[in-house]
């Protein structure tokens, strides 16, 4: 039971998510509501969140 190709990229979307939300806090950006963010965000991290969960093809144990 490896990783494939689709597990690193939402292993790198979530990793990518926490280093751009820690220098956006860092910028103190987030001082307003931006709604449109919010939810961008939100679909940025489910995408990821399931890309990195994703079966793999090859995985035949049941």
């Amino acid at each position: 039971m490896g990783m494939s190709f689709i597990n690193w990229i939402g292993f790198v979307m979530l990793l990518l998510g926490l280093l751009l939300n820690e220098l956006f806090l860092g910028m103190n950006a987030w001082y307003e509501l931006n709604l449109g963010a919010i939810i961008i965000g939100i679909v940025y991290l489910v995408v990821g969140a399931s890309l990195s969960l994703w079966p793999n093809a090859s995985d035949t144990t049941a």
